[in-house]
């Protein structure tokens, strides 16, 4: 997988997963060879497979596969105990409905009952597997610039993903013994052999302040030869965080760098997926827009739908479609300006509209005809490109691409309301625009569902 950042999060919760998986077919195993329930072999496996999809849906909208859960107890049990309450209000409802044997509640009483305690002890031999050196990325950084510090800070931030830093080499006399971002300045770069040879480094970061430092090249190739991991500090930056580092970014470094990748073999998958989803979403969504378009027009006066001005693909301007989540006129008096999570310009109506994303339903609709896609940068008025654009001279790239009704950068950052949280927001488009692909966006939209499901919005 060329996305890095994707590979370490996905191999974790795929791990994970697999211990889960494994306690149920443990748990469900036990329970056909010592209980013997009256069910066929294949009607009592058809079963609990439909029970593992069902377990991991229901884990995943817990969060219990969330990194900062993975890597602590508490929140383990937190996470399993409302994900096992909610099963139980589900089998209780089905039971009311389809009047289950007592046979088949003893049964799911058997497999949860030898299933929960193992799904504990997984996620306990998880936390220790995953925090063992062996299965830790250790990370030498040479450089001490902004870069590097960011490096560090990200890393930090992100421990459960099984990367730390072991620390920086740095020809600064003024860094020497120094620790910076909590972690050591080891010695000066020269002296890069005699910290391999004691210390387990997997990978060395390259994040030097200046052309005219000394840089070890016969050191780092023949290092590499070993199989140690050599790369630029933007390049691991960027696959750590899934966000481009865009302070003191190099056109160079975009236009010669792997990515950014296009033709008809991704953008024909990606249009099919995108009338598939869009007409579903209009088919299934029809009576949802119907009842928000009852409760618009009894909440406050105006239209029901919204139409505004964005800048789509190329810098063409089309019609976006929303149903109205504000006061009518609400930038009568204030022009264009950009809407915060606590405005007092939403409706009551409004503020769960904007909470469950249903007020964005309507851009089914332009996605279906062709002026957006599910998945991508999210459509900007023109009002706020021009005065974007020369704040951040890499904005425009966004418009090589048709904007979303969601994307990465909604995912990890959400909505922004002023001009300087755009640069987070930019950096995460610009690392889509780079790695995009049909799974990319998939895992976008799977993760769309959990906001609206769990109205996560603002």
């Amino acid at each position: 997988m060329r996305y890095y950042l994707l590979n370490l999060y996905i191999r974790r919760v795929a791990f994970a997963a697999a211990l889960d998986l494994a306690a149920l077919l443990v748990a469900a195993t036990l329970t056909w060879f010592l209980a013997s329930p009256p069910f066929s072999a294949a009607g009592y496996w058809l079963a609990i497979g439909g029970a593992a999809v069902a377990n991991f849906v229901l884990l995943y909208y817990a969060n219990a596969y969330g990194l900062t859960v993975l890597g602590s107890g508490r929140r383990t049990l937190s996470t399993v105990t409302a994900s096992l309450g909610v099963a139980v209000v589900a089998v209780l409802g089905l039971h009311f409905v389809f009047r289950f044997q007592q046979y088949t509640v003893e049964t799911m009483a058997n497999v949860a009952g030898v299933y929960i305690p193992l799904l504990l002890g997984g996620r306990m031999a998880f936390r220790v597997l995953s925090s063992h050196p062996r299965f830790t990325r250790r990370v030498l950084v040479i450089g001490t610039s902004d870069l590097a510090r960011a490096i560090a800070r990200a890393v930090r931030e992100r421990r459960n993903l099984g990367t730390e830093i072991a620390g920086f080499l740095s020809d600064d006399l003024d860094d020497q013994g120094a620790w910076i971002e909590g972690y050591p300045v080891l010695a000066q770069v020269h002296h890069i052999d005699k910290i391999l040879a004691q210390d387990r480094i997997s990978r060395i970061v390259v994040a030097s302040k200046r052309r005219s430092e000394y840089f070890p090249a016969e050191e780092l190739m023949a290092t590499k030869l070993t199989g140690v991991k050599v790369e630029s500090g933007v390049a691991f930056y960027e696959r750590v965080t899934g966000r481009i580092y865009l302070r003191e970014l190099r056109a160079s470094y975009l236009i010669f760098s792997a990515g950014f990748a296009g033709g008809p073999w991704l953008e024909v998958p990606k249009r099919m997926l995108d009338v598939v989803v869009s007409s579903l979403g209009l088919l299934v969504g029809a009576p949802l827009i119907g009842l928000a378009a009852l409760a618009i027009r009894l909440d406050s006066p105006g239209p029901i739908f919204f139409g505004q001005p964005r800048v789509g693909k190329g810098g063409r301007v089309f019609q976006c479609w929303k149903l109205r989540s504000m006061k009518h006129g609400a930038e009568r008096e204030t022009g264009p300006v950009f809407a915060g999570q606590e405005d007092d310009r939403k409706t009551r109506v409004g503020k769960i509209l904007r909470m469950s994303r249903i007020d964005e339903l309507p851009q089914l609709w332009n996605v279906l005809i062709g002026d957006m896609s599910m998945v991508g940068p999210r459509p900007e008025r023109p009002e706020f490109v021009e005065t974007l654009s020369e704040r951040y001279p890499y904005f425009r790239m966004r418009s090589a691409l048709k904007p979303g009704i969601t994307g990465w950068a909604q995912i990890r950052y959400g909505y922004v309301n002023d001009v300087v949280g755009y640069e987070d927001k930019l950096a995460l488009d610009l690392y889509y625009l780079k790695y995009r692909s049909l799974f990319m966006d998939v895992l976008i939209l799977w993760k769309t569902l959990k906001t609206v499901l769990l109205m996560s919005g603002i």
